[in-house]
Parts: structure tokens; sequence; C-alpha cells
């Protein structure tokens, strides 16, 4: 039921374990995959290290609000070799899929890990070209479409394993996309933090993450509408899958990535800040939202609806709707209302109900600060997905 592919690689469900320090070791995935995570990308490993580089800047996160977070994440502090010695194995052998995500500042230092890996029959290369961070200090490869075809040239030929491309928001965003699927890219990975960003400790002066400038990039539920459009406007400009990251921490927003394009998702943030469970909460929340939509056989049905639904503008719609058994009459949706089209009315119970009038532009404020744990305002803008 939660099956998928991204080409050529088969997933029990469409949840991967994205790069990072959570992922510097196959511990953390051995913990997640019995939750839901189909399978994991390895810490983005780099073949020469330079010495600024043999250790991570601390504080290395920097949390805002409680599901985002700034992150100052550069590279493996563990050697490749790890990797090639112990840890691919350790994966395999849960019969897992195994991404191992290569940093692409140095192509021919990529090319090398890629033949090294080849010998153990890894399932795709995620080359990173998209830190939004450290390129501050070492040259911005997101934005850089000269290195990524000069980097497509060195690694497409060194090796036949499916190569996904990892990209970031930016104005070069899809010529990139479209140069890496020209150069025979398998996949395109979208998107990598965002920023950078900067955070200060009001108590000190100092800033909240420990890299030189100051500067993070930005993960997490705050970044989760940037990365939806970017997946969005990726499926319309290139035919080679797409792996949707960013915020992603409920089933919603996997159905929301799947519905813009994606063939699967990648979660870094929410299992980082929350434990592996989070996928156990994301799983059963697919799994609800098939049982209750019996037309979709599969997840892979998903892919794409939201481009039907794109292609005009939309002037008018249906008021949202207030379910009366479940409003507690909190007024919540009152205050949020800018055009005094709510107001509370007593039930027969004397409990408080809100009532929309016949003012309402249907800018539908009211159903997204109505508390979840009600749900009681809901949109009935369009037609079913």
């Amino acid at each position: 039921m939660l099956q998928t592919k991204v080409g050529a690689v088969q997933l029990a469900t469409p949840l991967l374990l994205a790069s990072g320090y959570i992922t510097e070791t196959p511990d953390f995935f051995l913990r997640a995959q019995p939750e839901g995570c189909a399978g994991m990308v390895t810490r983005s490993l780099k073949k020469h290290i330079s010495p600024e580089r043999v250790r991570i800047p601390v504080p290395r996160y920097a949390i805002y609000g409680r599901d985002s977070m700034l992150n100052c994440e550069w590279g493996n502090e563990r050697p490749w070799t790890d990797w090639r010695d112990e840890g691919v194995n350790i994966v395999k052998n849960t019969g897992a899929p195994i991404i191992i995500s290569l940093s692409g500042r140095d192509p021919e230092g990529c090319a090398d890990l890629m033949r090294e890996f080849d010998r153990l029959g890894v399932d795709a290369y995620e080359v990173n070209v998209s830190c939004s961070h450290s390129g501050v200090l070492h040259s911005n490869l997101n934005v850089d479409l000269e290195h990524l075809r000069t980097l497509l040239c060195v690694i497409r030929p060194a090796t036949l394993t499916p190569i996904w491309v990892k990209l970031s928001y930016s104005t070069l965003l899809l010529p990139m996309a479209a140069a890496a699927e020209g150069l025979g890219a398998n996949a395109i990975v979208c998107t990598n933090s965002i920023g950078p960003g900067m955070l200060i400790d009001t108590r000190t002066g100092r800033a909240e993450v420990g890299i030189k400038g100051g500067g993070g990039g930005l993960t997490g539920k705050a970044i989760f509408p940037i990365a939806l459009w970017c997946v969005h406007q990726l499926s319309q400009t290139v035919k080679i899958p797409i792996v949707g990251c960013g915020g992603i921490s409920t089933a919603d927003h996997v159905l929301q990535m799947l519905m813009a394009g994606a063939s699967a998702v990648e979660l870094y943030t929410a299992p980082a800040l929350t434990g592996p469970r989070v996928f156990r909460r994301v799983t059963t929340g697919l799994r609800r939202f098939l049982k209750g939509r019996p037309e979709y056989t599969s997840l892979a049905n998903l892919t794409g609806r939201v481009a039907a639904h794109t292609g005009e503008h939309t002037f008018s719609s249906p008021m949202p709707v207030v379910v009366d058994e479940k409003c507690s009459g909190c007024g919540i949706c009152i205050e949020a209302c800018a055009f005094g089209s709510l107001s509370l009315v007593e039930r027969k119970d004397s409990r408080p109900l809100a009532v929309i009038a016949g003012s309402c532009i249907s800018c539908n404020a009211c159903v997204g600060v109505c508390p979840p744990k009600f749900g009681a305002v809901i949109s009935s803008f369009g037609d079913s997905p």
C-alpha cells in the first residue's frame, strides 16, 4: 500500500532518513526502520577534508520555535572509510536501500568514492551541491551551473549506479535541474536547508550557531511551503523522479509533497528533534488516508495531482464550514477574522458555537487558526484531489 520507487530504487514506504549529523553512523536508522523509515542517506562524505572541516563548529544547532532550526553541519567528522568498511553492510543487512551522500565540491574525489562504494553494491548516490551556509564561506555551489556541469561530466561516466543530484531553493534551481537531467542524473532531491539565516542570543550578543560569520541553514517546518513549491516547479521542468525534502513532519506534509510531484520524501529535522517515532506517526497517517480514500490504490496515484488544479486563477469559492459537533466555542477564529464575518451564538445546550455570515470572502484564515485538536472549521474549496 505504501510502496513506491525512485527510478530503480524500490522503497517499502516513501520515507527516507535524510543526510545530516544523525546519519554519521547507521545507528539512528536502525532505530527508525522499524518505525516505517524505508531507507537512509548517509552523511555527505568527502575523500579529502580540509583541516578547517575536521571538526564541526558548535553549537551546531539553534532551535527556532519548536520545529525548525538553524544548523551549521558541513561534513563528515568520521572518515568515509567507516562506511566502506562497516556502515554500508550494516544497512544492507536490514534489507533497506542505502544512498551514499557525497559532497559535489570535489568532482574527482567524488568519482573516486563512487568507484569505492560501487564494489559494495549501494543503491544510489546523492550528490550534494546545495549547502546554503558553508557555501557562503567556500563558494555557493547551489547557484554554480558551470560547476554542476563539470561535476556531472566527471561523475556520470564513473558509475552505473543511479545518481541523485541534491539541489536547493535558488533562482537557478530549474536551470540546474534541467542541466542535471540532461547530463545523466537519475533523480533530483530538493531542497536542502535555506539560507543562510541568523539567530542571536540576546543575553550574550553572540550568534546562536558557532560557524564563522554566525550564519546557518534554516531547516524544519518553517521552510516547508518553499520546499513544496520547489518540488511542484521541478515536476513541471524535469521528467526524472523528484525526492521532496524540507520541513516534512506529518502525513499531510508527505501527501502534499506527493501531490506536488515527488515520488518519495526525506525527513531530517523532525526525527532529529523528536526521535525516530515520527516515522511511525507519518506512516500511520498515510495508511489512514488511503483507507479513507479507496479510489487510491497506492500512494503512486497521488504523484503530481496538484498540476491539474494550478493552471488558472481562482476568483470565487464556497465559504468555510463550521462542524457543529467539533466547535468548542473558543473564539479563536473570530479574533482571526479581519472582516467581521464570524460570531458566537448560543446552542440549545447553552454552549457557544461559531457561525459564519454572508460577508465572508473565503480567505480561510479561520480554517488555518482553528486548533487541530478540534478541526471544527474546514475549507469547502474546490474538488477532491
